[in-house]
């Protein structure tokens, strides 16, 4: 899932006055923290060493 994307949870939204519920509807939104710790840089840059992901192989 990527922030601005939405996911559709069958029979989990509000009721609809004739027993049942509708859908919910989430928006994605992704989190990132403003300042990371020392710890969290250090593992944020022994993940990008072993990665191969490429998110901008994924734009359109």
């Amino acid at each position: 899932m990527q922030t601005g994307e939405q996911i559709r949870i069958p029979a989990k939204g509000y009721k609809d006055g004739k027993g049942g519920r509708g859908d919910l509807i989430a928006d994605i939104k992704v989190m990132v923290p403003r300042e990371l710790s020392n710890e969290e840089k250090e593992l944020f840059a022994q993940l990008n060493e072993i990665s191969t992901f490429n998110p901008r192989k994924q734009v359109i």
